[in-house]
Formats: C-alpha cells, structure tokens, sequence
C-alpha cells in the first residue's frame, strides 16, 4: 500500500516583521560615538522611509581607509513581470517589479573622512543578494568582488571556498514588508526569508570538514541544526541535502537562498517539523573554475556513498528515505537525475529549482520499477524570467504516468538565489513531510430537525509530531442555504430555512491538508404531533443574584403510541441570554442565574425544536421577577 507523502496545500497567514535594523545575516550593532560623532553602523541597515517608493530605504556601510572605489553590487536591478526584459534601478521600484540577478547593479559608494564608504538604496521586502567591488592596492585588489565584512553569516574558514576563488561571493540583505509595497509576494517573501523575530526560535549553521569520494580534504560540508535540536531524540530528524549550482558552493544555499531563515519561520509556525539540512560542495578537480570542475556522476556517488554516512553518523538524522530529501539550484537540479537515476530508492522528495533532471523513458521506468509502490515526489520550478514551465511540465507527466506525484510551479525571479529561495519555500512548506499523522472529529455524527437555527459545537483531534502545529480549518459541505455555516472554531450553526437532508462536517490540517476528518449531521423533517409545552419556576421572585431553577415539560398533546415522549431540544431565552438544552425523557431542568440584571421583570421564553414525531413549538411561559 502506498503511504501518501506528496502535495499538499496550506493556508497562508501572512504576518508583518517589524525590523526596522536588520544586518546582513544578523542585526549589526553600532560602535560608541567618540568625540562627538555620530556613530556609524558597517553593514546593511534597514530603515523605515515614507519617501522611498517601497517605504524602506538599506544603507550600506563598508570601511576601509586603504580603498581608492568601492561599489555597492548585487541582484538589484529590477525586472518588470509584465515586460520581463527591461531593466529598472532599485528606485524605479513599482508593483510588478522584482530584484533579479543575471545584470549585475553596481552603485558607486562615498568615502567620508574616516575611511567608512556608503551609499543608500530603496529596495522591496525579502532576502536580497548584495556583494561590495573593491579597488585596494595595499591588497592588490583591482575590481575584487567581496562578501560584507560586517555579515554575521557562518562561512567556511580560509580561502580554499570555491566562491571565494571564483571570485563570487554573494551576501544577503533583509528588508521588510511595507503596505505600500501592496505585493502578496513579497509580504510572504518577508515573512519566511528574514530572520525569526525571536533568537530562541533560530536554528545554527555550522561548517564541517569532510574527505570527498576521490579522497580529497580540506572540503566543507554546511550544516544547518534547527532551534533546539537534539542529539538523543527518539525520533530522527528529517534531513534535506541540497546541492549548489555551477560556480557555486556550500554556502549557496546557506547564505544568497536564505534556507535556515525560512526553516526557522516555518519551524516556529509549526508548518514543518524541525529539519536538518546538509549543502555541500560539488567541484571535484582542484583548482580548476571551469564547468569540467563540476562533475555530476561524482556529486551523485559522493553524496549517497561519502555524505550521507558521514551525516548519519554524526549528526540524528532519518536513515529512512520517506525521512530524507534532495533538492538543487541549476546545475545542482541538473545533477538530480544522477542521483534518482543512479540511487532510486535513497530519497522519497526531489526539489529541481531552476535546473531539470535529463531521464529517457527507460530511466524513469527503471525508477518505477526501483520504487515500486513507494511514494515519490518531484518538484520542478523556475523564475518567470527564465522562461516557461514546458520544459518541467513533460517531466513531471512522466513521472505521473507511472504513479508518482509531481508538481511545477514559478515565481517572479531570474537565474539567481533570490528565485532558489522562493521554490525553496514552496518545496519544504507545501511538499515536505508535513509531521501530521491523523485528524479525527466529535462528535462524529448528530441527528437534528429541519425549519429551527440549530447551533452545534464540533472539535478536532489531530496527531502530530513534535513542534507541529494542530490547527485545522473547519468547512461544512451539502449546505443549501446561505446562513448554514461554521465558525473557524468549529460551531456550527444550521440555518431554519435549511433544506438539505444531510450535511458534512470537515476539519482539514492547516500544516497537511491531505490529512482530514469528517462528522455527519442528519437533518430530518420535524412531525405533526402536537405538543404541551409546561415550564414553572418556583419561587418565581428572588434577590438579584440568586438562580432561578426552571422545570419544563414537554408533553404531546394526545398521547403518541410510538413516540409518547418527546424528544429533541428546548431553547430557553432569559434576561437577553439563550441557552440551548436536551430533553430527557421529555423532561429537563435549567438554572437561570440573575447576575448582572437589575431589578425588574423578565419574561421566560421557552421553545421546542420538534422531532420526527412531534412539532415545534414556542411561547412565552412565565415573567420571573428579580427585586
């Protein structure tokens, strides 16, 4: 039998970070003031700004009195959605315009008096890739592209990285979400890709030192542990290994894809169950920084032969491959058709981000025939200024047409790590594990009649794994009239001039919506016997405060030989209050407190809903009085 772990779809409760200081990679603190300057803060600060047309404004500070030009550099040019080929500068920024890579922006920076060069850009919500140009002859630095030395990110030590030597680091600034931005993608964007408001709700990413496959040091593998991770837990954490693009690294996913912030995000709503992530490097000829230097038959070996045991030695990670994902950047998608291709069965989730796996009909046949009836799920995307989806829609059929669940999507992006992280977001909040187990309903069935407001209280049971949130979302379905709904808590409310004879009842996992449960609710006509409608309360004055005790009875009017007592529910209005009980044996007994009223006379309005035997019927019974 085939355990479903595929597609799943989320209710998406947007939330607005209020940062207005956010570093790069962290909040930067700023030095003391000395002799009555201002103090100055290196790195990138985001600040509030009604003038700027996003309503924030990041000013970048690099020191380094050595330097004869710096240029600010990035992903920040905009492109136009509508357009997609024109280019626009960070405050040409309007609705539909997004920071994409692929034309580097280059802003000159000023030097002041003490050595600090700045310079102040507009720039939309998210995580966005920035890097400084360098022309230094104390170092002999001409043009040399460097990450912000005030970025609190972890990087691998020394200068063996491979950005580092191809000269292509990348560093993240965090921008907000203002409602000027007026944008549902960049308010989620803000909402996963800056850092959980919280520093107990950040996981920590750290660099470990690895032997490849060809028996190669001195490589790192990145390592992100989620908040709390525990070494001995009982249960192994899901683990996700993503793999970098060309001329990229370790770092890829880590830093410009901003992976550990939108875990910590989802994490902290319990959208996902804490995971671990591994990125490695993929160049495996030394020193070369060509494309030979990325070989993708020994990425694939080295990651199932070389990492996977190493991490699971290591660290307390699944060793199962329902618990186990991989997912890649360009060439890193790319090389995930070595791996599914070359090991089958070692992951159960793929993520291709801007690059597709290369597989004949005869490889995605022999990978139906390794899985069998396994599930496996694959996720193919890209920006939507890199083309179109045709390419990953014939994909993705395929591996349909064999049983397997597959999904394509885009977002506005380019060929960059802004767009890896937006698929990113997608692939682990809607696709991944999800942590939930079960969802169950009380009460599972009830029995009402038709033509009276009935109101009815459902609650959800739900089963899930450790820091993964049980919200459902309640729905009632078979409904004919419109006042027949149900509140996001579950009370149900069945409207007199409903005319359906059954209706449904589900509470749906917000976190998993492929988990679900359901109640059914009968309706049936009410009869024709009339009834006898009695209710006294003795004494029927007493001191505010007090409690009235109400005895109703509800008789029929000639006796019925099938159904003698009627059954059903009494409504009781008193003091401007409803209360709703069952009849027992046709009988009932209600407390009807006074505190809060003021001395006077109140009017007790008794009413019968009427069952398949017996009708409705209401009247005002009694006047109670409260000295």
């Amino acid at each position: 039998m085939r355990k479903a772990i595929g597609r799943r779809r989320l209710r998406r409760a947007i939330s607005l970070l209020a940062f207005m200081s956010l570093g790069a990679g962290a909040v930067v603190s700023a030095p003391a003031a000395a002799a009555g300057r201002p103090a100055i803060v290196e790195g990138a600060t985001v600040r509030a700004d009604h003038r700027s047309p996003t309503g924030f404004t990041v000013k970048f500070v690099y020191h380094n009195p050595n330097a004869t030009q710096v240029r600010l550099a990035g992903d920040l040019t905009l492109l136009d959605v509508d357009t997609g080929n024109t280019r626009y500068q960070p405050e040409e920024w309007q609705p539909g315009r997004y920071h994409a890579g692929g034309t580097e922006f280059l802003r000159d920076m000023t030097k002041d008096s003490r050595g600090y060069w700045s310079v102040s850009v507009p720039l939309h919500a998210g995580s966005l890739s920035y890097w400084y140009r360098v022309w230094d002859p104390t170092q002999g630095w001409e043009n040399k592209r460097i990450w912000d030395p005030a970025s609190t990110h972890p990087r691998p030590p020394g200068e063996s990285s491979f950005r580092v030597r191809n000269n292509d680091v990348l560093d993240a600034a965090y921008v907000p979400y203002a409602r000027k931005q007026n944008d549902p993608v960049l308010k989620e964007r803000a909402e996963y890709e800056l850092p959980a408001a919280k520093r107990s709700q950040r996981g920590t990413v750290r660099y470990v030192p690895y032997t490849t496959i060809l028996g190669d040091s001195g490589h790192y593998l990145g390592v992100y542990l989620p908040p709390d991770y525990d070494a001995n837990r009982a249960e192994p954490y899901k683990v996700a290994y993503l793999a970098h693009g060309i001329f990229g690294d370790e770092t890829d996913f880590m830093v410009p894809a901003n992976v550990p912030n939108i875990l910590d995000n989802m994490t902290a709503k319990g959208e996902i169950e804490p995971t671990v992530v591994v990125t490695m490097g993929n160049h495996f000829t030394g020193t070369s920084l060509g494309f030979g230097s990325y070989n993708q038959t020994n990425a694939a070996n080295n990651l199932v032969q070389t990492i996977l045991p190493f991490i699971e030695d290591n660290y307390n990670v699944s060793t199962e491959r329902a618990g186990r994902a991989y997912a890649g950047f360009s060439y890193g998608g790319m090389t995930g058709a070595h791996v599914i291709r070359g090991y089958p069965t070692t992951f159960a989730f793929y993520g291709h981000f801007s690059g597709n796996p290369s597989l004949t009909a005869q490889d995605y046949d022999n990978v139906a025939a390794a899985v069998g009836d396994d599930d496996l799920f694959v996720f193919l995307g890209n920006g939507v200024f890199e083309g179109n989806l045709n390419a990953q829609n014939a994909i993705a059929n395929n591996f349909r047409a064999r049983g397997y669940a597959a999904e394509t999507t885009q977002v506005p992006g380019a060929h960059d790590g802004m767009t890896a992280s937006q698929l990113f977001t997608i692939f682990a909040r809607d696709h991944l594990w999800s942590g939930v187990d079960s969802v169950s309903v009380t009460p599972p069935a009830i029995n009402l009649t038709t033509g009276w407001n009935w109101v009815r209280q459902f609650s959800a049971q739900v089963t899930t794994n450790e820091d993964v949130s049980p919200a459902v979302t309640w729905s009632v379905k078979g409904a004919t009239s419109t006042g027949t709904t149900i509140s996001a808590d579950g009370l149900l409310s069945v409207a007199a001039n409903e005319t359906a004879s059954s209706l449904t009842v589900v509470a749906t996992s917000v976190v998993d919506p492929t988990k679900s449960s359901s109640a059914q609710v009968r309706l049936r006509p009410t009869g024709t016997a009339r009834v006898v409608v009695k209710a006294k309360a003795a004494p029927a004055s007493i001191v505010r405060g007090g409690t009235f005790k109400l005895n109703v009875e509800v008789r029929a009017q000639s006796r019925h030989k099938k159904t003698p007592k009627a059954t059903g529910e009494i409504a009781v209005t008193f003091g401007g209050t409803t209360r709703v009980v069952p009849l027992t044996g046709g009988a009932t007994v209600i407390k009807l407190p006074t505190t809060g009223l003021s001395a006077g006379v109140y009017p007790v309005h008794v009413a019968y809903s009427g069952d398949p035997t017996h009708a409705p019927a209401a009247a005002v019974q009694q006047k109670l009085r409260v000295r």
